[in-house]
């Protein structure tokens, strides 16, 4: 059933609804709009229309309610309009759209998969789309129809999707770009001979075989930790009794500038320390890499020296 309720301004400011009729529907509904019969705008009873009504605003408004069986446009309370039945199958959802600045239109999903599209205030078929390969038709209750024509249905379980079904105004044509440029020229691969290589020739630097080996951030060894530390460690007991004495001495003569000085020369000293401990761990790195290119450079030799020697009969 469909109750229809005046809403009627009060002496003191408030609002009353009053019952003004009741009409059957006879099916389960699927929807209820109101909109302007004029022009098909939504007609929905925002503050600003309920605020005008004492001024006397009136909207030349219906209804359009759609069930599962049939649909029906109709003035409120018991006038009666254009109505529609569907014969094939049921509607599971409908609502009133937009689309773009063309007017408007009722579009219902229906049991079949598809959607459908009718005109206001006729209710012809204006346009059918099957959305069969798009969405799982047995949650079509469960779609949401948007003011602009979008669908938002179920395509899974847990998966949903949205779509157009009166299309997006776009081109389909297939685009003409290509990832992949048979025309374009491949650069030439760098090339060594055999004998280069087993020969030893060098073609990187030692920072980029230990940057190979190790990668950019790789962290120091324990080993060259425990070095950096026990030589801070010694330069710190060096340092020890030098400033001992002299703060001693001057102890109670040393103003609050002298010892801030004091303590920034300190920590200067102590960074420098880092610093030569640094280029130390740099250095060690470095070295340690040339031992390891000669060492292969010797290999090859004397690889190089074995095949030579074995095919001459040596």
């Amino acid at each position: 059933h469909f109750l229809t309720f005046r809403i009627l301004p009060r002496s003191n400011g408030g609002y009353s609804a009053q019952l003004a009729g009741m009409s059957s529907l006879e099916d389960k509904i699927v929807s209820i709009s109101a909109i302007s019969a004029d022009n098909g705008q939504p007609a929905s009873a925002s503050p600003a229309t309920v605020a005008n009504l004492r001024d006397g605003f009136q909207l030349n408004g219906v209804v359009v309610a759609v069930t599962q069986s049939g649909a029906r446009i109709f003035k409120p309370p018991g006038a009666k309009g254009a109505s529609k039945t569907w014969h094939d199958c049921l509607c599971d959802s409908a609502s009133i759209v937009q689309y773009e600045d063309r007017g408007y239109s009722l579009v219902g999903l229906f049991g079949d998969g598809s959607a459908k599209t009718f005109s206001l205030p006729g209710l012809k078929e204006i346009a059918s789309t099957s959305l069969n390969n798009a969405f799982d038709i047995r949650r079509f209750a469960e779609a949401i129809i948007t003011p602009t024509g979008g669908v938002y249905g179920w395509v899974g379980p847990s998966e949903i999707a949205v779509l157009n079904p009166q299309g997006s105004g776009q081109d389909t044509t297939t685009s003409l770009d290509k990832l992949y440029n048979p025309e374009a020229l491949i650069p030439p691969r760098p090339t060594i001979s055999n004998i280069q290589w087993m020969s030893g020739t060098q073609y990187v630097t030692p920072s980029d075989l230990d940057i190979l080996i190790g990668g950019p951030d790789r962290p120091p060894s324990r080993r060259m930790v425990e070095q950096m530390l026990s030589e801070e460690q010694q330069k710190r007991a060096a340092a020890r009794p030098t400033v001992a004495s002299g703060s001693s001495s001057n102890g109670q003569e040393e103003g609050y500038l002298a010892y801030m000085q004091r303590q920034v020369q300190e920590r200067t000293g102590r960074l420098n320390i880092m610093g030569d401990s640094m280029d130390k761990l740099e250095e060690q790195s470095s070295n340690w890499a040339d031992d390891v290119g000669k060492f292969v450079s010797q290999q090859k030799r004397k690889a190089v020296m074995g095949i030579i020697g074995s095919k001459l009969g040596f």
